[in-house]
């Protein structure tokens, strides 16, 4: 029964994960709100998004010292803080700085709650379980979204959340308040589980500390390099997804709103994870990242064809259901090919979901000359990544070279 406890626990820490995506969601309507500049509301997707690139290693190393259950902890402090502020006080700077709060908490958890996975799994399920912890972090985000269209625009229907600045003809929409005491009590719930559920030190940590020498050091570790690149990429091309697919349908069909195409994303993400992880009690995992790559592939080629309402839509699920285990499983065959050193790996891998920050940077250029080059560059990331799958899949690869 502990056990369970354990896991469920675990399970909640990733779907706190999820409201860490509440970021880049919130850029729309934030400028729209306080009324500011495409570049300032920006900067809320950015100071969340760039505590993945500043914390992952410290924190890596720290946890070494103090324990992943610890480390969670601080992450969920932080992140329940972010999450109370904009309750308190209500405007742009305090929003700033509760994303940038959320964001830190967000990336402790990812450095912690993967890696903790392992030690609350079944005995060799450990890929399994992550997938399945991945699809309950899609919960969370799709939450978000579904917060943002349904209960924030009920809401102002009865005049909450809403208010009438000077000058302006029609009140502004701030319904997204309403996401922050959402995420408030399921942190805090969280937060009790892990405090009274999680055990203190799993057999698994290690007994000599991790040092940041140690931890950059293991970038020179070619197979891990290669694995940091993988996530690094693949978090680039799903980022670039979520920003390029709202356009297609703005470009192609005006009657549609642009964020279905995200929360068709967000739902395929979700059921591929699901059904991941049951196909991973079955198929070894480096097998099934083959075939989850290709499959990816496929949809990324819909996209190069002319709009359709058919391939358009299959492409946005194909996509979708590609993606939804590409991170847990290069992280879980990382780990359990190298165990010694998962601290590193954690720390390393949270790290590169920076990527998800710089390669949109590429793809928004490409399709400055015309929309479909962006496709070009996820496609050129997820050749990458089938070239690291193809290696996995090599039982006679030795990681240690």
């Amino acid at each position: 029964m502990k056990k369970q406890l354990s896991l469920i626990s675990v399970f909640f820490v990733f779907l706190a994960m999820g409201f860490g995506d509440a970021a880049g969601q919130l850029v729309s309507v934030v400028e729209k709100a306080f009324n500011i500049s495409p570049f300032m509301a920006s900067l809320v997707s950015f100071s969340g998004m760039i505590m993945f690139g500043v914390l992952s290693v410290p924190m890596g190393v720290q946890q070494s010292k103090i324990g992943k259950k610890k480390m969670l902890l601080v992450g969920l402090v932080l992140f329940l803080l972010g999450a109370v502020l904009p309750i308190v006080a209500f405007n742009f700077p305090v929003i700033l700085l509760a994303v940038l709060l959320m964001g830190a908490g967000a990336t402790i958890l990812q450095v912690s709650g993967n890696p903790l996975m392992r030690d609350v799994s079944p005995e060799g399920k450990y890929s399994s379980m992550l997938s399945f912890a991945q699809s309950v972090k899609a919960i969370g985000t799709l939450s978000t979204s579904l917060i943002l269209v349904l209960i924030g625009t009920s809401l102002m229907k009865y005049g909450w959340f809403s208010f009438m600045p000077e000058g302006a003809t029609e009140p502004v929409n701030m319904g997204f308040r309403i996401l922050f005491p959402i995420f408030a009590l399921v942190l805090f719930v969280t937060l009790l589980l892990v405090l009274f559920f999680v055990p203190n030190k799993a057999e698994s940590e290690t007994a000599t500390p991790t040092t940041l020498k140690n931890c950059l050091s293991a970038l020179g570790n070619k197979y891990i390099l290669m694995m940091f690149l993988g996530i690094f990429f693949y978090c680039g091309a799903e980022a670039s997804m979520f920003n390029r697919i709202p356009s297609i349908l703005i470009e192609n069909n005006p009657n549609i709103s642009a964020s279905l195409g995200n929360i068709v994303l967000i739902l395929a993400l979700f059921a591929g994870r699901f059904f991941g992880g049951v196909c991973l009690r079955y198929m070894k995992a480096n097998v099934f990242l083959v075939l989850t790559i290709m499959v990816s592939i496929i949809g990324n080629i819909l996209l190069f064809l002319p709009y359709n309402t058919v391939s358009t839509w299959l492409s946005f699920i194909l996509i979708g259901i590609g993606f939804a285990n590409i991170f847990p499983l290069i992280f879980s065959i990382c780990v359990d090919k190298m165990p010694e050193k998962t601290n590193e790996i954690s720390g390393l891998m949270t790290t590169a979901i920076v990527g998800a920050a710089i390669v949109p940077l590429l793809t928004g250029l490409a399709a400055n000359y015309n929309p479909k080059y962006a496709f070009v560059v996820t496609l050129a990331c997820l050749l990458y990544l089938t070239v690291l799958a193809l290696l996995n899949k090599n039982p006679h690869s030795n990681p240690q070279k």
